[in-house]
């Protein structure tokens, strides 16, 4: 028994090899590897998860996702990473279904398809295959081309797809295995694999004749207009037409690569596939088996007609052409990725507008927006900005001449300038919100409408007040010279005439003479000078070198207001970028700018009734085109 006051020994030292304090690093290092081990299972389970969901990477083509999954069988790699970049072309109504396929050709949503599909939709809407189901992107029109019925959407959003590349076609033989995908109402894919019957083949629909196809068997149904044919690659062979033979049966043609590449570049950055190498084994051969399961699972026998409501019909094939270098669309210089027949089309064409501004001081606006539409295919959307650009620079000059020479009357045109810029702002989202196919009958009713009043005025000149029109918009004054002419040529003989549109200083008067002035230029793309002018004259009682003077600030300030929406709201809207107006506006300005001059010039030299002679047969040539069916 131990005594409480004793004194306790020392404790023994504690010899067990556990308890001694080395094993605290190693455990430590276990852990650790333990963490690791758990950290890299994560990645690689999010590195499969975003292979599935494909959108993870804001530029990844199909091309380049078949590559990074390498764990699965040829054919069905092709079949899994291709449907995501394939789109269903529809109505913009909720219910609608799509009434054609399409391809995404670009990251930032742009789709290739049939124009035919889409010619006659007021609204347009591109269905996208998500992991979560169909999504709905509103589109609008940026580019046709009717001579080979292409024609290119733009989501409107700022997200980025999955996308193809285009084939390298040259390399494109009769034999080839090839692949038609498409979707169908459901929003479901559809697929069928052929094989490149000919090449640079001639298809007459309609009157018109387009060259340069492809012909395969492996369109089937009218579910793959529009969609892309692709090779073993998943590269862009081109897009699809389901026509009907003489013997009523399904024929597939295809729009190649190289003539897309030819007319798009200019609007979207096109991606371009090496030259393919031999099909592989599982693609050319021994797969006809699990395609015929494919088909059945996504829909569509091996070999019905398929015939629906987008497959053109009555068409008449041309000989069947060989593998030949098409240098129609290949090769040849271009500046700013535009070929350069387009470039002096888009120079010839400003400098028409521009000699149409000088020479009749109006009508140069119309002129040059009518051209994109009908002779380029450019859409509203990509026209308007390229418009206010150019008028910014043109109209910009003309005001600093004007008040060089003192015309321009600052207390007058001051209070306008809020109202013609809020009148664009408004025009524009009007403008937007009817679409393009209104906008060109709005035109063409507009230059019916001018054409009718200057016939009128050649058969009675008697009720034109000044020897030259006086509708204006007249963008430059070259020299004192000119000013000289102009003032003497315009001496305001209608002043009886403007007294009786009297209207008290105010809200209301500027509001009159400004708001629709704007309005016109954000609906129509025009600079709105021809409605500017006359109010000018006779409701603010103006002469007609001020009234011309006052309009030439009014549009440049309407103008850059067009121009900051324009850009903005296609910018946060994902529409438009910046590149491809401004890049047409540096084409357009100088002839737009060098056709006023000589305009002005030759308004000195040639007779009224040729003038408006002249001016007559552009404005019905304009009301024709763009009233009438092509």
């Amino acid at each position: 028994m131990i005594e409480t006051g004793e004194t306790m020994g020392e404790l023994p030292e504690n010899s067990i090899v556990f308890c001694e304090r080395t094993w605290k690093p190693a455990v430590a290092v276990l852990a650790l590897l333990v963490v690791l081990t758990f950290a890299w299972g994560a990645f690689l389970l999010n590195n499969y998860d975003d292979d599935d969901v494909i959108g993870s990477g804001d530029d990844l083509s199909v091309g380049q996702f078949l590559l990074r999954n390498v764990a699965m069988p040829d054919i069905q790699r092709l079949y899994y990473s291709v449907p995501p970049a394939v789109v269903g072309v529809g109505t913009g109504s909720v219910n609608g279904g799509a009434v054609a396929s399409g391809a995404i050709v670009g990251a930032a949503g742009y789709v290739v398809t049939a124009l035919h599909s889409v010619a006659n939709l007021a609204e347009i809407s591109v269905q996208v295959a998500s992991p979560t189901g169909i999504r709905r992107f509103p589109a609008q029109i940026v580019k046709t081309i009717p001579s080979h019925d292409l024609a290119l959407l733009k989501m409107q959003t700022t997200e980025h797809f999955l996308h193809f590349r285009m084939a390298d076609v040259q390399s494109v033989v009769p034999g080839q295995p090839v692949f038609a995908f498409g979707r169908n109402m459901a929003g479901s894919p559809v697929v069928r694999q052929g094989l490149v019957q000919s090449a640079d083949v001639p298809l007459t629909v309609g009157g018109t004749q387009i060259t340069h196809l492809v012909r395969s068997d492996a369109v089937y149904s009218w579910e793959q207009t529009g969609g892309p044919l692709v090779d073993a690659q998943g590269d862009l062979v081109g897009i699809n037409i389901a026509a009907t033979g003489p013997n009523g049966k399904v024929e597939g043609f295809t729009v190649p690569a190289q003539v897309i590449v030819a007319h798009l570049r200019d609007m979207v950055r096109l991606k371009t596939g090496s030259a393919p190498t031999a099909a592989p084994k599982t693609v050319a051969a021994g797969s006809t088996a699990w395609w015929s399961k494919a088909r059945t699972v996504v829909g569509g026998p091996s070999n019905a007609p398929g015939l629906g409501l987008n497959v053109v019909q009555g068409v008449s094939a041309g000989p069947a052409g060989l593998p030949l270098l098409d240098t129609d669309h290949v090769g040849g210089l271009r500046i700013a990725g535009y070929p350069l027949a387009d470039v002096f089309g888009l120079a010839l064409l400003s400098l028409a507008a521009g000699l149409t501004g000088g020479m009749m001081t109006m009508g140069g606006g119309v002129l040059q927006v009518a051209g994109m539409m009908v002779f380029f295919g450019y859409g509203m959307y990509l026209i308007r900005p390229v418009a206010f650009l150019t008028n910014v620079v043109v109209y910009g000059a003309a005001a600093l001449r004007n008040n060089k020479v003192g015309l321009i009357q600052w207390d007058k045109v001051v209070p306008l300038i809020p109202w013609g810029v809020g009148g664009v702002v408004v025009g524009y989202f009007i403008g937007n919100s009817i679409g393009d196919s209104v906008v060109g009958i709005l035109l063409g009713l507009f230059a019916m409408t001018m054409a009718a009043k200057a016939v009128h005025e050649i058969l009675h000149p008697d009720v034109a007040d000044d020897p030259h029109p006086d509708v204006a918009g007249a963008p430059v004054i070259v020299n004192g010279d000119d000013l000289d002419e102009l003032l003497a040529l315009t001496e305001d003989k209608g002043e009886g005439k403007a007294k009786r549109f009297r209207l008290p200083p105010g809200p209301a008067h500027s509001a009159i003479l400004g708001l629709p002035m704007g309005l016109i230029s954000g609906i129509l793309g025009i600079s709105g000078g021809v409605i500017e002018v006359p109010l000018q004259r006779y409701v603010g009682r103006i002469s007609l070198q001020n009234a011309i003077a006052n309009s030439s600030v009014l549009v440049f300030w309407a103008s850059v207001a067009g121009s900051l929406v324009a850009f903005l709201h296609g910018a946060s809207t994902g529409l438009i970028h910046w590149e491809a107006p401004v890049t047409l506006a540096l084409l357009m300005i100088p002839g737009a700018y060098v056709g006023g001059i000589l305009g002005a010039r030759l308004m000195r030299v040639l007779p009224v009734p040729v003038l408006k002679g002249i001016y007559a047969a552009t404005m019905a040539t304009i009301a024709v085109k763009m009233l009438l069916p092509s």
